[in-house]
């Protein structure tokens, strides 16, 4: 019996290195213990290198923006209610001034939360534009201050300062105060 069990474990681990993990299907029925024991091991393989491979590591924020919202106006977009809201603003991002000016969609959520997306147009000092995209997932507490996390993404077709941004991705934190102040910052995801 301990030998046959060695045999067939030994031609489930081999059917798992050869057709990645679809043995089940195609090799003779195991016994419970033996695909546990495989399964158990295979979860803790692949827990250990989904962690190894994940390590963050945030560093400095790259980009720091402060703006003013106007209040927010109820619209329709593609079908959906939701508000929107321009704002004006001045940051930085990795190392390069500019002044931005954008606009948010945000559709209230019955959970508490909103889904927030937009896009702004930045330009330096000197006159060069670029652009981003986001999209956070916020909400308001007592005060009204709301706070979202999210995703922003950057383009640009300068070739000169600003080009450092184009297709840089970051990961924000933002809050926004009940008068329209914005602040925040980013950390580029690489």
């Amino acid at each position: 019996m301990n030998n046959q069990l060695l045999l067939l474990f030994t031609v489930h681990v081999a059917a798992i290195s050869l057709i990645g993990g679809l043995s089940y299907t195609i090799v003779a029925p195991i016994p419970l213990q033996i695909q546990m024991a495989t399964a158990q091991n295979e979860t803790t393989l692949s827990t250990t290198q989904q962690a190894n491979s994940t390590n963050l590591t945030l560093g400095n924020p790259v980009f720091v923006e402060h703006d003013m919202a106007t209040p927010p106006k109820p619209v329709v977009v593609n079908g959906t209610q939701g508000l929107q809201t321009s704002y004006s603003g001045s940051g930085i991002v990795k190392g390069v001034s500019f002044s931005a000016n954008g606009t948010v969609f945000i559709v209230p959520r019955s959970d508490g939360f909103a889904e927030l997306t937009g896009h702004a147009v930045i330009t330096t000092t000197d006159g060069e534009n670029g652009t981003y995209k986001f999209y956070s997932l916020g909400h308001a507490d007592a005060n009204g201050t709301t706070r979202d996390n999210g995703t922003a993404f950057f383009h640009t077709t300068s070739s000169g300062k600003l080009s450092i941004v184009n297709n840089l991705v970051i990961v924000f934190k933002d809050q926004n105060d009940n008068a329209g102040n914005g602040s925040t910052v980013g950390w580029e995801w690489k």
